[in-house]
């Protein structure tokens, strides 16, 4: 289910039947589960579909602001595109291309990101459960918040609640609601990119 929440004092809902919630700070939802960077580690490789790695990759060339439509940029996507489809993990990854090679070494120099996202996975995302995704900025830093935050939704196949979609949320999270399974929430929205917004003003159920 779709649903766009907007204004200070917005209160995005837990979708009970199942969903993975972004947040800084963990809710108290009974029967929910808590993933948590300090001990959890996924796996974003494992048994990864074209579909999968397309999304990965384009939603991973908008961290860095090199640009959306240059011919390095799309040279870039492709090539990182099939590193991560001859891959079964991050570190793993084997590229010609230096772009790819720098992007991949960003986000594994963290030894939070690396912690998590180059472990055996030991935390499974059904679609079917309440996942509470804790991804604090103040402890972390935006940055690998971010990419966790990426990473764990394109990874989930239920709905993505995202309270705080000014930062996680980008272009390529359009797809999110054409499959009906996004709810958003902004302050106002001019947080959101002109495309993402032009598809969330679209969404019935807004709750200013």
């Amino acid at each position: 289910m779709n649903a766009l929440f907007v204004g200070f004092a917005r209160q995005v809902p837990i979708q009970r039947q199942g969903c993975l919630f972004l947040c800084d700070d963990v809710p108290d939802v009974k029967r929910a589960r808590v993933f948590d960077y300090r001990c959890h580690s996924i796996n974003p490789l494992r048994n990864i579909s074209y579909k999968k790695a397309r999304e990965i990759a384009d939603v991973l060339y908008t961290i860095s602001p090199q640009g959306e439509n240059t011919l390095t940029v799309r040279n870039g996507r492709r090539a990182l595109l099939k590193a991560l489809l001859s891959a079964d993990r991050l570190d793993r990854i084997q590229s010609d291309d230096e772009e790819v090679r720098g992007l991949i070494d960003d986000i594994l120099v963290s030894p939070v990101l690396r912690s998590v996202l180059c472990r055996p996975q030991n935390f499974s995302l059904n679609p079917r459960s309440v996942i509470l995704a804790r991804l604090n900025r103040a402890e972390i830093g935006e940055f690998d918040c971010l990419v966790l935050g990426l990473f764990l939704a394109a990874s989930f196949e239920g709905t993505i609640c995202v309270p705080d979609a000014g930062f996680y949320l980008r272009d390529a999270h359009r797809s999110l609601i054409r499959e009906n399974r996004l709810v958003l929430g902004v302050n106002h929205l001019s947080e959101l990119s002109p495309k993402l917004r032009a598809a969330a003003l679209l969404i019935e159920n807004k709750t200013p």
